[in-house]
């Protein structure tokens, strides 16, 4: 059973509006499966039941939509990207308003509270946010910053084929709205997840908690102001999926000042980073754990993957510093189990202690 601790998580809570499609979102002759977050804007917005996204450099999506589609659809280009591919086409097998954002997720999986900045709930968005948190039984600590929009995410998921495609539409005033003294409350664990650096390297940079994790998005990878490499020194556990690792240019030199990085890669599985009691750097690799269907839906895994990696750790008495090779072993073979139950799900949520400890008896989902 986990020990019950204080837990903090700062990160933002949005609307995922999620559309299942039918097929994966690379052509299979060119293989490979799509796990990335973008922000986007819609260049046209019309009254088509057709979604164009352009900028993936696999090239573009053409997603036909079903007749009960709320909206809105036309083109959506994804910030910062160009190809020159042609589009291939999707059809829309299904579609539902869920809770999105990384703050709720690790809030949730962690059973910790939800820090987060939002608009007022004269917005039908932030409303329906405050209304899915409240649902899923999130305690949480928001700052109203008063006539602000609704911040929502376009998800598009291939289910059993394993691409996740969250586009996101973001408000540039909730950016860099301070925590004000948030991030002084005295805490177990703190966890800051997907901002922008400047707010993230101020929540991190909290003396009152025991470990601090960051689990960031592409974006912060690409943003310089500051770099990752310059608060890497107050994040003890870092967790990212492959394709935002690699888009790090100073990755090398932020992996030695963590204590704990781990990095995961869909069906090939996570390595682990982290340095052993000798001193020496040790490295784990961490097979997908066994499956006897095909997921259903690869949204939140790396959540699952990183909220019970960490939860692992903390129960067996990990401090910052150098890991034992059996507790950390130990450690990731929990947190695959847990991604691996999580592929099952639809919905947003995640399994508890008894579910993984089962699965991992077994030794299959």
């Amino acid at each position: 059973m986990s020990t019950p601790r204080k837990t903090l998580v700062f990160g933002p809570a949005y609307l995922d509006r999620v559309v299942r499609v039918d097929r994966p979102l690379i052509d299979p002759n060119v293989g490979g499966v799509v796990d990335r977050s973008s922000l986007g804007h819609w260049e046209s917005v019309d009254s088509s039941r057709r979604i164009q996204v352009s900028g993936l450099p696999q090239g573009d999506l053409s997603i036909d939509l079903p007749d009960d589609w709320p909206g809105p659809s036309g083109l959506v280009r994804l910030e910062g990207e160009t190809n020159a591919k042609p589009s291939r086409a999707l059809r829309c097998t299904a579609w539902q308003d869920d809770l999105g954002g990384m703050g709720a997720g690790y809030a949730k999986a962690l059973g910790g509270k939800l820090c987060l900045v939002i608009g007022d709930e004269s917005d039908p968005i932030n409303a329906q946010v405050v209304q899915l948190l409240q649902a899923s039984g999130i305690d949480h600590r928001p700052i109203v910053v008063p006539g602000r929009i609704g911040e929502w995410t376009l998800l598009i998921s291939s289910g059993e084929f394993g691409d996740k495609l969250p586009i996101g539409f973001r408000d540039p005033g909730l950016g860099e709205t301070p925590f004000a003294s948030h991030n002084d409350e005295p805490c177990d664990l703190l966890v800051a997840a997907s901002m922008t650096n400047r707010r993230a390297a101020s929540a991190l940079s909290s003396k009152n908690a025991r470990v601090r994790m960051f689990a960031p998005a592409m974006r912060n990878m690409t943003d310089t102001e500051p770099r990752v490499s310059r608060f890497a020194k107050d994040i003890d556990i870092l967790c990212c999926n492959r394709t935002e690792w690699e888009s790090l240019d100073d990755r090398e030199e932020v992996a030695w000042r963590v204590s704990i990085l781990a990095v995961t890669d869909g069906p090939r599985g996570a390595e682990i980073r982290y340095t052993t009691p000798t001193g020496d750097t040790g490295c784990l690799e961490v097979p997908v754990f066994p499956r006897r269907n095909p997921p259903r839906d690869t949204n939140r895994a790396g959540e699952a993957f990183a909220s019970t990696l960490l939860t692992s750790l903390l129960d067996q008495g990990w401090t910052p510093g150098t890991t034992p090779d059996d507790m950390i072993r130990l450690a990731a073979e929990r947190a695959s189990a847990s991604a691996a139950l999580v592929l099952d799900r639809v919905d947003f949520g995640f399994s508890d202690a008894m579910e993984i400890d089962a699965a991992v008896r077994a030794g299959i989902v």
